[in-house]
């Protein structure tokens, strides 16, 4: 049984890539998604069978606009504000996953950061295997590290109450440490040590990129460079200022060829079907990723899919989850985090998540078409970022081909 956390792309596409490969292999599997997922499934795991179990209160969002960018330095900060301080909640949520496991009778269940699927697995006895990055796990950095020297000592929101009093109704110990709910028997980092540096255990194990690995290195010539980017949605935040300037870019770079993917409330921005091309089939996408000469995202999936491409990354990230990823690739050299961003932190109190303690991010930033075009001629007219992204690709590709996955995650199967 496999689920996720249903806020970004990257966490759906890698589960259904990894249930289509079980499917090839002879396993029967099931997916648990929320409401809001389920059609995207059907798109990338056709053969899926789906539980519908909704993660979040329903209809429950912030309740006010999130900044552009959410710069956590705990997991808590996001369940807060998606209503998972309510125990009674939680419970229930706990619950009714742990009834579809009951239901169906797993030898396994693998977890991609949904928020309950580990207590009721371990309620059922059922071992996890976990899709993490390194802040995901005890064993790795506190999410936003990078910017710890800007917490100075200020207070931070916790959302281990909610969770314990669910564990408490199963008989099973307490969680200590935030970050054990996204963990299990055997945990997947699908990234390098270089990238997502973790001080490893037996149980943590690095597996590189989750999707389809990139085509031969044999790419075409072409007349122009090409510059990929995906936008993703913003969950409630503030509309920011980088589709109209990449927009603006994409008329007024003629040296430079674009390919846009993303929701369709960002095609009036572009020319549709020749700019913009909308929710690509996932093989469309990393097909585009192979031609790129430079990928700009948000910091997720993508990158690391780009970097094992060998193509460098312009990051504009929505969260410091996000951000992680963008920096390592910046301090090898292989991309940029986009300069605003280095800009000192804010901070807000939002009552969804905490009554006084302030959240840290960005609620608007200078995301402009100059400075946009700027970093991506310096991407481009650099040859070492390049040449550094084709030294990660190397690593990443060495963490990808040290194991068979499916036999990977079989073996922790009961």
């Amino acid at each position: 049984m496999l689920s996720f956390w249903d806020g970004g792309e990257g966490h759906l596409a890698r589960v259904a890539h990894l249930a289509t490969l079980l499917r090839q292999r002879g396993d029967r599997y099931l997916i648990i998604s929320s409401r809001a997922k389920v059609a995207r499934i059907r798109a990338l795991a056709p053969e899926a069978d789906i539980a519908e179990v909704n993660n979040r209160p329903e209809g429950r969002w912030p309740s006010k606009p999130l900044p552009v960018y959410s710069h956590a330095f705990r997991h808590a900060q996001r369940r807060l504000a998606l209503g998972f301080g309510d125990q009674d909640f939680v419970t229930a949520n706990t619950g009714r996953v742990l009834k579809v496991l009951r239901a169906f009778q797993p030898h396994l269940v693998i977890n991609d950061y949904h928020d309950t699927l580990q207590t009721a697995a371990e309620s059922a006895g059922v071992p996890v295997v976990s899709l993490a990055m390194a802040h995901g796990l005890r064993s790795g950095p506190s999410l936003g590290a990078w910017k710890l020297h800007e917490l100075n000592g200020r207070p931070l929101p916790g959302c281990l109450r909610s969770f314990n009093h669910s564990r408490a109704q199963w008989g099973l110990a307490p969680y200590e440490d935030e970050r054990e709910i996204f963990e299990g028997d055997l945990n997947l980092i699908p990234s390098c040590p270089v990238l997502d540096p973790v001080q490893q255990r037996t149980n943590d194990v690095y597996v590189g990129p989750i999707m389809t690995p990139p085509a031969p290195l044999d790419r075409r010539p072409r007349r122009r460079p090409l510059v990929v980017s995906y936008l993703a949605e913003g969950n409630n935040r503030p509309e920011s200022t980088y589709p109209q300037a990449l927009a603006a870019v994409v008329r007024a770079e003629r040296n430079v060829e674009f390919a846009v993917l993303g929701g369709a409330r960002y095609s009036p921005y572009f020319r549709t079907g020749d700019t913009f091309l909308g929710m690509v089939p996932v093989h469309r996408y990393l097909a585009l990723l192979d031609e790129a000469d430079l990928v700009i995202t948000h910091g997720g999936t993508t990158l690391v899919h780009a970097l094992e491409r060998s193509v460098p990354v312009l990051c504009l990230p929505w969260t410091s989850s996000e951000a992680a990823w963008a920096v390592r690739a910046e301090q090898h050299g292989a991309g940029m985090l986009y300069p605003a961003y280095r800009r000192p932190l804010e901070w807000r109190v939002d009552d969804a998540v905490h009554p006084s303690i302030p959240l840290a991010g960005h609620w608007s930033l200078p995301i402009t078409a100059r400075g946009l075009l700027n970093s991506v001629r310096q991407i481009l007219e650099e040859p070492s970022y390049r040449s550094a992204a084709a030294g990660l690709r190397e690593r990443l590709s060495a963490a990808r081909s040290r194991f068979d996955l499916v036999d990977l995650v079989r073996s922790a199967s009961r």
